[in-house]
């Protein structure tokens, strides 16, 4: 591997968004022989706002987790795109929906490159979204575990579930689902505990009435009113707690006995289901990937 060949990956969006990213910047550095550090605690940075490296290890010497061995270096070297060259710790970007891409706000380019070609640049800057579902974002829990602090708290959320549950994802803020009906007519059927993970704390309230509140379990922080979806709301306490909680909310659904997910109404993307509920579906019904991520549990 040339040690010499970087690139900067940047993600924007929510968990699923920021592993399609590290996946796609992956597969472009195997072939093509670079190696990826992963940035998502930068100037720019939005949503996720901390170092992926405190909530998961890499596997591998390709992907690193943390762009701090390298964020002294970054202003020196030649880079693509070349309109960032001396400034890639502080320009400024955004995601602009016109576009569908992260755009740098200065010369309203994208912070990107042709995932098709390779480029003589010693260091690559890709700072995007996904709107991709379904294996990609699996593919990239392959290539990392998770913390040992996180499995702790995975262990003591499952501990006050108790046993055998199923579990409900619900995404019911940008994206809705009609999800009312469903959980009413279900009432008498699902059977144990329940898990609820969503980000609108009145779903949680509507479980608790159709199920009964002392069967119904939610561990993530929510705020006092349902608004936008959790990851666009930095100022939504402490950004630790936040991503913790999307994460371990994506392992409870993996590991529960039934995953329920629900389907999303029309929306501008077309898409079906929420990218977060794919990726819990494929992650239950993936054991040697789960197991490996969260290995440290017993």
């Amino acid at each position: 591997m040339n040690r010499k060949r970087l690139l900067l990956c940047r993600p924007h969006g929510g968990l699923n968004d920021v592993l399609c990213q590290i996946e796609s910047c992956c597969r472009y550095a195997e072939r093509f022989d670079r190696r990826v550090f992963v940035d998502t605690n930068f100037s720019a940075a939005q949503f996720f706002n901390d170092d992926f490296s405190k909530y998961f290890v890499s596997l591998q010497d390709r992907l690193v987790l943390d762009a701090g061995e390298i964020r002294g270096r970054l202003d020196e070297l030649d880079v693509y795109p070349a309109f960032i060259k001396g400034r890639v710790t502080r320009y400024s970007a955004a995601y602009d929906r016109e576009a569908g891409r992260v755009l740098e706000l200065e010369t309203k380019k994208p912070v990107s490159f042709d995932f098709k070609n390779d480029f003589p640049e010693p260091l690559l800057v890709h700072q995007g979204i996904s709107f991709e579902s379904g294996a990609i974002s699996l593919a990239a829990l392959t290539r990392m575990r998770l913390q040992e602090s996180l499995v702790a708290m995975l262990r003591q959320r499952l501990g006050q579930i108790g046993g055998k549950y199923s579990a409900l994802h619900i995404r019911n803020t940008d994206h809705q689902t009609d999800y009312e009906h469903w959980i009413v007519r279900n009432a008498a059927v699902i059977q144990g505990p329940i898990f609820v993970a969503t980000d609108n704390r009145d779903v949680v309230a509507d479980c608790k009435s159709a199920f009964g509140a002392g069967r119904v379990h939610s561990f993530a922080t929510l705020p006092s009113e349902a608004g936008r979806p959790l990851h666009r709301m930095p100022d939504l306490g402490d950004v630790y707690v936040r991503n913790v909680d999307a994460i371990l909310d994506l392992l409870l659904l993996a590991l529960s006995e039934n995953l329920y997910v629900f389907e999303l109404k029309p929306n501008r993307l077309g898409a079906k289901y929420s990218g977060f509920s794919v990726l819990a579906s494929n992650l239950k019904g993936s054991r040697p990937i789960l197991e490996r991520l969260i290995s440290a549990l017993a």
